[in-house]
């Protein structure tokens, strides 16, 4: 099947239905909700609300933004970047990462800072240069400040200053300080964190019409990934007068909506990690690098307590910091950005050697074809994917690759789509609702944590 050919069947499939999505300004399920279906299927529904609200109520303001990033770098400044993107700013942009064009700067020094730079922005706003230099800052609220909704909960004082004061841009997405949006019972705290999905679909949607508003003007920037150089004359260019991001946005929809499809394997893979953690054993998040799936996996607020994180350091496999002691009887869930990456394979084998079960998430194809040779989908005990590819989605005149990949979008939800099963199948067998850790930035948020903790060491859930 050729990329053409996924395109138009893309293009024919359903977008799941937002029910009074424009309507909404919160999406978090309040303690008496019924809202139906299982936990994953409950946090699907309502990041598909979320998303469908920031399209309808936030696309000119994500345009304006767009050519405001191509405006600074078409004249040489800065596009500093610091957007939330789950546990991470950079969980879509690790090195090598297919599709992404050379534009952003991550992090902000406000020494280097100069007039005409841009900064994309979900925290720190306690730079005084922001108000000192002419610098156009593109804002959204983040659990972690005091722009979320709830921001007055905030007590931790890291977290209570506010970027939207300084924002010339706002990208408003509805998040609240707790993060999460599901809830369970008797769980004080939301699971289902929605800072990753939100933030990488809205940073995407920009990039991808920066790009095009380059390449209008002649301009272009390298593109980071192994995929071969596009052809001179290829017929999948796209117009460089039509905005992309509805068509980002439709393509995120659509992988969304095949998730909905894969939920019986996605329960088969949660009913595994359940397993796991019932006869003693430990369920591992496994990422090449540690600020993708692992970081998620970390203590992270409205996430599971049980997860583990497991990344690639130097050729080795370790956790928190420490060379990984995994037993056969663990899990391992394996985040991938491609199917057939030397690093993963390498570990992959690891695993299988010390009698490790493995789950992967991530594309199974590279320009719509699978591999003819090793692949961690093939290898692994079980792979979820939907329909999503390695390489980015748009082929843009003058750009040597294409842009704007869609894999790290569906990999972040397609993981807590999982990780909501998991909970799920938890209570289903003991009647017990898995821990929950709360934003630690709130009141009681460290001293819930320490209570989860605490659970988690006692019933290993």
């Amino acid at each position: 099947m050729t990329r053409r050919d996924i395109m138009r069947l893309l293009a024919v499939a359903p977008v799941i239905s937002p029910v009074n999505a424009a309507e909404r300004t919160t999406f978090a399920e309040e303690p008496g909700d019924h809202v139906p279906g299982s936990p994953g299927e409950r946090y699907n529904r309502i990041v598909t609300d979320m998303l469908t609200w920031i399209r309808e109520n936030q696309a000119e303001n994500l345009l304006e933004a767009a050519h405001a990033i191509a405006r600074t770098v078409m004249r040489g400044g800065t596009c500093w970047y610091n957007w939330d993107c789950g546990h991470s700013t950079t969980f879509d942009m690790s090195p090598g990462r297919d599709g992404v064009p050379e534009i952003l700067t991550v992090g902000f020094d406000p020494a280097k800072a100069r007039d005409g730079d841009l900064f994309l922005a979900s925290k720190r706003s306690e730079y005084p240069v922001l108000t000192e230099k002419d610098i156009l800052v593109v804002g959204t609220p983040s659990p972690w400040s005091r722009d979320a909704h709830g921001g007055e909960r905030i007590v931790t004082e890291s977290a209570m200053s506010c970027i939207r004061p300084y924002s010339d841009i706002w990208i408003e997405n509805n998040i609240t300080v707790e993060g999460g949006v599901v809830r369970l019972p008797g769980m004080p705290a939301p699971i289902g964190p929605v800072s990753g999905i939100l933030g990488i679909v809205t940073l995407w949607m920009m990039l991808g019409d920066a790009v095009r508003i380059m390449a209008r003007e002649g301009f272009t920037v390298p593109v980071r990934g192994d995929e071969p150089p596009l052809e001179r004359h290829d017929p999948g260019y796209i117009s460089l007068y039509d905005p992309l991001l509805d068509e980002y946005f439709g393509a995120v929809m659509r992988g969304i909506g095949m998730i909905g499809a894969e939920m019986g394997s996605i329960r088969e893979a949660a009913g595994m990690a359940v397993d796991t953690v019932l006869s003693g054993g430990k369920v591992y998040c496994y990422g090449r690098y540690y600020e993708t799936i692992p970081v998620e996996a970390r203590t992270r607020r409205s996430g599971l307590a049980l997860l583990n994180d497991l990344s690639d350091r130097n050729g080795a496999l370790v956790t928190s910091g420490k060379e990984f002691g995994g037993e056969s009887g663990d899990l391992v869930i394996m985040g991938i950005y491609a199917p057939d990456d030397p690093v993963d394979l390498a570990h992959l084998d690891t695993l299988k050697n010390m009698g490790i079960k493995t789950v992967s998430i991530g594309p199974s194809t590279r320009n719509m074809q699978i591999p003819a040779g090793r692949t961690v989908p093939k290898e692994t005990d079980m792979h979820l994917g939907g329909i999503c590819d390695t390489y980015g989605l748009f082929a843009v005149p003058g750009f040597e690759r294409r842009v704007c990949p869609v894999s790290g979008a569906l990999l972040m939800q397609t993981f807590w789509v999982t990780c909501l099963e998991i909970a799920g199948e938890i209570i289903h067998r003991t009647g017990n609702t898995p821990a929950v850790y709360l934003n630690g930035a709130v009141e009681g948020g460290m001293d819930h944590l320490r209570r989860m903790n605490a659970i988690l060491e006692v019933r290993g859930y």
